[in-house]
């Protein structure tokens, strides 16, 4: 027996559904045309707004973040070449405890992890070689390194606060987008419901509604084998 799309189908599977639903029904016209709107037409609605929304969110989106992945990519290569030039410039030392404080594990405390925090821990860099606290290091290219290191944070903080508010919308009506496709979903079982009560036949109801093929139950699992009797006591004589 067909069924309508199943619970937890993808939203934009279920929606693709609704339209044509929606499609059909109003090709039929009547009662056909006039339930469907009632059960679908809101659904219809939300989804329109919510599609227009996301498409201009993630269309504002796109070239910021393709702008955000550029200045990630350019300040990582610069602390690579401020750590390998302070390295270089204190004699290239096996270790280093200063070193191993301002760089802990290498650059990757600085490069790795969310690009919102990148800024801040640039900013720390920054703090700490303007502080002059290597004994090998001259200050001038301490004070160079770390007004570099602070020009690069402050270009990838405006990068990273362009985004934010793009990126947030585009969080949420993706949400509500999956929230429409669960509504969806439901309406269009009330839907089928509704044509049933009307006595419309099952094959005129898939006519309109597109029809998706029960889930096969699952199967029992087999069986644990019986576990092995006992031996019997040996009778030998100890």
């Amino acid at each position: 027996m067909a069924e309508v799309i199943r619970k937890g189908a993808a939203a934009a599977d279920v929606l693709a559904d609704v339209h044509t639903t929606l499609r059909n029904a109003r090709a039929r016209g009547g009662d056909w045309k006039a339930i469907a709107e009632e059960k679908l037409g809101a659904v219809e609605k939300l989804d329109a707004l919510v599609a227009a929304r996301l498409g201009t969110a993630q269309a504002t989106l796109a070239p910021l973040k393709a702008a955000l992945d550029a200045e990630d990519d350019g300040a990582d290569h610069l602390l690579g070449g401020v750590s390998d030039d302070i390295w270089n410039k204190v004699g290239r030392p096996a270790a280093d405890p200063v070193l191993a404080i301002m760089f802990p594990g290498g650059i990757a405390y600085y490069t790795d992890g969310s690009d919102e925090e990148q800024p801040e821990r640039m900013e720390l860099l920054a703090e700490f070689l303007s502080l002059g606290l290597h004994p090998k290091l001259d200050d001038k290219v301490s004070q160079a390194h770390a007004k570099s290191v602070r020009e690069a944070a402050a270009s990838y903080r405006k990068k990273v606060d362009a985004l934010r508010k793009p990126a947030a919308q585009v969080r949420l009506l993706g949400a509500m987008k999956t929230a429409i496709g669960r509504y969806a979903q439901t309406e269009l079982a009330n839907l089928k419901r509704r044509y049933k009560s009307e006595n419309f036949s099952e094959s005129d109801i898939h006519a309109v509604i597109p029809a998706h093929a029960r889930p096969a139950p699952k199967a029992d699992p087999a069986p644990a084998p019986p576990a092995p009797a006992p031996s019997p006591p040996d009778p030998t004589p100890q």
